[in-house]
């Protein structure tokens, strides 16, 4: 998803919920809530294993998959939430992630005067800035702890990504802007009337992004014509204080 896209969809929210907020009272109807958190898992892949002949000697790649490239090191942000009555709310969301880039074995090399040599890459940190818009579902609100569900549309901004392999920097993927789908589950508990704790367990869909187009790619694996920030799922868990006002 470009830019110019993502930031037309993020304004065009932002008008609706202004009007909202200009048609509704705000009084007892609004919440802000600061949260944190981590990514449990990244499960998708760059590429499957695969085996290169060269002229001196073959090439065997591991399987290379997104939580082998980078550590998901912290979530945090920020949510502002209107209750249009005691079951349905709509909410907006912006959050920052920080992911460590790993050190990690990615294949071998054979041959007959160095025999078997490892590949050894070193991917970079990298950090995403995301944007969601959304609505949820609050069951039993008469009690203390009250479970919901939620779905948003927003967008991710994912900073450059490289590795280093055999001292060559190798640009994995472009800084880029992308369409974002997120759905939740989780358990609010009110000890008093203005305060809540939530807890979170969501599912994120990231569409992919532009391709890096290095030519050096090949020493990772990786096809330089077709790789990008592929489409892949993430899967945050957030615990938040929630203030009503």
């Amino acid at each position: 998803m470009k830019p110019r896209y993502a930031y037309t969809m993020f304004a065009a929210a932002c008008v609706a919920a202004s009007s909202a907020a200009h048609a509704l009272p705000l009084s007892d109807h609004t919440s802000f809530e600061l949260f944190a958190g981590g990514n449990v898992a990244t499960p998708d892949s760059l590429r499957g294993p695969m085996h290169v002949d060269g002229p001196d000697g073959a090439t065997n790649f591991d399987r290379l998959n997104f939580d082998d490239t980078h550590r998901h090191d912290y979530t945090a942000g920020a949510e502002f939430d209107y209750n249009f009555d005691s079951h349905v709310s709509a909410f907006a969301r912006a959050a920052y992630s920080q992911f460590d880039g790993q050190t990690r074995e990615i294949g071998s090399t054979s041959s007959t005067a160095a025999g078997l040599v490892p590949i050894d890459a070193h991917f970079s940190d990298a950090d995403s800035r995301q944007l969601d818009v959304g609505a949820r579902y609050t069951f039993s609100m008469g009690d203390k702890w009250r479970p919901f569900v939620g779905a948003a549309l927003g967008a991710e901004h994912v900073s450059n990504t490289y590795a280093t392999v055999h001292n060559t920097r190798v640009g994995l993927a472009k800084a880029d802007t992308m369409f974002q789908q997120r759905v939740e589950t989780g358990l609010q508990y009110s000890p008093t009337r203005s305060f809540d704790l939530r807890l979170t367990a969501a599912a994120s869909h990231v569409n992919g992004g532009d391709a890096a187009n290095d030519p050096n790619l090949g020493l990772l694996g990786l096809d330089s014509a077709h790789t990008g920030v592929q489409a892949h799922w993430e899967y945050p868990a957030e615990l938040g204080a929630v203030w009503h006002f």
